[in-house]
This record gives C-alpha cells, sequence and structure tokens, in this order.
C-alpha cells in the first residue's frame, strides 16, 4: 500500500503534526509520498530524510526555549536559546524577520541536501506572489524549498528563485493533499487550530493579521475538501496557540492527544477494511 501524507500549514501549531506521524510509525507504515505547506515542509523534510517522529519530538523539545527562563540561564543552554537565535530582525523593510539561522540549524537535522537523496519522496508547497499561483517543488535544493514555503507575508522575507518571488504556501493550498499522486491511501493533517475570542471582541494588530491570513485558508480548504477528499483528514483542535510560539510545544503535544487517538482509530479500520 502506498501512504500519502499532506501536512498543512500553522506555524506553531504545526507541532501537532509530530504526534501524528507516531502514530504512523505505530502501525509501521511505510510512506510513500509526503506533500508539506509551511511548518508542514518541516516537519516533513525531518521525516523524509529518515527521522522517526520519536526523533523529531526530540529535536523540537531540544530547541524549545521555555517562558519564563531568565535569559542568562537559557544562554548558557545551548538548546534552549536556540529558538530566540531565529528572531533576526530584518530592517530592510521587507518583513520583520529572517530565517537564515533557522534554516541554518533546520539542514543541520535534515540528512539531505537536495529532493532526490530523501528517504521519501517529499512535494513542498510555495505560492508565486506576483503570479498569484502554486508552486510545487519536488527536485533540486530542499533549504531554498522549505524557505519559500514558511515565508508568510509580513513576518518572513520572501524567497527569489529562478526570477519568482514566493511566499507561504499557506496564501495557496493550506492542507496539500491534493497535489499528492500515485497513492492508495492519503491522510491529510489540518493544525490551523482555533482562537478564543477576546474579551472586548477586537483583535490586536498581529492577531488580525495572523488570523485574516488562516480565514484565508479556511475558506480554501473548505472548497477542497467538497471537491476531493483525503481518506482520512484530522484537525487537532490546538486553542489560543499563536503562530510564532514554539516555546510551547509540550502545551501543543498535549492538545494533541485526542486527534492522535481518532487518527489511530480511523487508521486501524481503514486497514482493515483494505485487508
Amino acid at each position: 500500500m502506498k501512504l500519502g501524507i499532506a501536512l498543512g500549514g500553522g506555524g506553531a501549531k504545526g507541532l501537532a503534526h509530530i504526534p501524528m506521524l507516531e502514530v504512523i510509525d505505530e502501525f509501521g507504515l511505510p510512506v510513500h509520498q509526503i506533500a508539506g505547506t509551511s511548518i508542514g515542509a518541516i516537519v516533513g523534510v525531518l521525516y523524509a530524510s529518515g527521522h522517526s517522529a520519536k526523533e523529531i519530538r526530540y529535536i523540537v523539545s531540544q530547541m524549545s526555549y521555555m517562558e519564563g527562563d531568565g535569559l542568562l540561564r537559557s544562554i548558557k543552554d545551548k538548546y534552549t536559546f536556540r529558538w530566540l537565535q531565529y528572531i533576526d530582525i530584518d530592517w530592510s523593510g521587507n518583513a520583520l524577520l529572517k530565517a537564515d539561522s533557522f534554516m541554518a540549524d533546520l539542514m543541520y537535522d535534515v540528512r539531505a541536501s537536495v529532493f532526490e537523496d530523501l528517504t521519501c519522496q517529499l512535494k513542498v508547497v510555495a505560492a508565486d506572489f506576483w503570479k498569484r499561483e502554486q508552486v510545487v517543488f519536488e527536485s533540486g535544493d530542499i533549504r531554498q524549498a522549505i524557505q519559500a514555503s514558511m515565508a508568510l507575508p509580513g513576518v518572513f522575507v520572501p524567497m527569489a528563485i529562478n526570477d519568482q518571488v514566493l511566499i507561504d504556501g499557506g496564501a495557496v493550498n493550506p492542507v496539500p493533499f491534493d497535489v499528492l499522486d500515485d497513492c492508495d491511501l492519503v491522510v491529510a493533517i489540518n493544525v490551523m487550530g482555533n482562537r478564543t475570542e477576546s474579551a472586548d471582541l477586537i483583535p490586536s494588530f498581529t492577531e488580525a493579521v495572523f488570523n485574516s491570513f488562516q480565514i484565508m485558508q479556511m475558506t480554501i480548504l473548505k472548497h477542497k475538501l467538497l471537491t476531493a477528499p483525503p481518506d482520512i483528514f484530522i484537525a487537532p483542535d490546538i486553542v489560543d496557540i499563536q503562530m510564532l510560539e514554539f516555546y510551547r510545544a509540550e502545551e501543543i503535544f498535549k492538545q494533541s492527544e485526542p486527534a492522535k487517538e481518532l487518527l489511530r482509530r480511523q487508521l486501524d479500520e481503514l486497514l482493515k477494511s483494505k485487508s
């Protein structure tokens, strides 16, 4: 059986992909193809490079900056301080953050530099800013593709590749199950999560920017689910986690547990029906 997995975008909430991949590992299912958008592409490339879901969880836990730890204590710890290094302000005016430090660390843990060296097929989704259309990478330089896929407008600097200006793939395909092909079974994971209404109902500036982007993503996703749904669709109920709150990894994992169990049951039932 050829298994395809689609990993959607959602910033820090995308850490919820890891418990879902742990279920895949539990079943011992070889993955034929992965499609990822933004954080989904990041988790996807780690998995496609040969890391188990358990190993990816460990990598993330070592990179997490725990809220409340003193700055000096964090500096002394070569792992917990790493997330702070990624907050690299770009003063050029194109965006708030640069992803260079993050990408350098990510590629250290990825066991390949080009798609062709991965252990399974990977498709990375980005968006062409000027043509307003989807771009799917599946060969060549992995680093450039991932950096393009995660270039959230206004937050990370867009990537220029082959005369194209590329931004976060969530702008065109937030959960890219439809780019998977030659798969007998498709599992799609949506990690956009949910937000609680603020007390005065009026969102902050950052909340307005991020949530407006996800409103558009949900509209795209709902249409795709109506036209060509995957075999299994799982949406972990990740509540009130903001886009860059990666230090809340353990909380995200905990909130993901019900969805993890749901995926386990659905996958078991589907495999039994196909046997």
